[in-house]
């Protein structure tokens, strides 16, 4: 298809990861634990939105985003590298995704390789609240904006207003990626 509006370029906020020692590893927990409850709070609300514009089935999605908060082998895994490993919570992370990636990529189901994405979403967003980078909201466009950016999380497709955003167009992303399921849903 195609359409006609302002460009929004969505940058990419990559946090840089850098690994530090640690001595209070209490209050390297509780960061943690901090941009974790950041994440379920912007998550929750996500949640509500998709579920008022996309119908409670799309978003399902973001109930798997809220579970993957508490999962052991996700935050479990990265709360042990801050206490056993003695490195900063970012780093910690950022080991626990690049691991999930690594497991995905052998994958051969293309509906479960993009689960991957999902992986990255959350991490991303905790990474973000981590650094005090706030939620990366695209809800503040005007009306008749075309989003461009290298791809788009399932959260930052249910956060798109339909009444503003005209169009997006990614880099990346496959038919079976939530982003392109929720993106059919709102037309």
């Amino acid at each position: 298809g195609y359409a006609i509006g302002h460009v929004f370029i969505k940058a990419n906020k990559k946090v840089e990861i850098v690994e530090k020692t640690i001595t209070n590893i209490e209050e390297e927990k509780a960061r943690f634990e901090g941009a974790i409850e950041a994440s379920r709070t912007q998550l929750t609300k996500i949640k509500e939105k998709a579920v008022k514009d996309l119908g409670a089935d799309k978003a399902a999605v973001f109930e798997s985003h809220l579970m993957l908060l508490d999962d052991p082998e996700f935050a479990g895994q990265a709360k042990a590298a801050i206490e056993d490993k003695k490195i900063n919570a970012e780093k910690a992370l950022s080991d626990v995704i690049e691991n999930f990636k690594k497991i995905f990529a052998g994958i051969k189901d293309e509906y479960i390789k993009e689960r991957v994405a999902d992986i990255k979403d959350v991490g991303d967003r905790i990474l973000n609240n981590l650094e005090g980078n706030g939620s990366g909201d695209l809800g503040d466009i005007e009306k008749g904006t075309i989003v461009v950016a290298h791809d788009l999380t399932p959260s930052d497709t249910a956060q798109l207003d339909k009444d503003k955003v005209v169009a997006f167009l990614t880099n990346i992303g496959g038919r079976t990626s939530h982003s392109a399921i929720m993106a059919r849903t709102l037309e």
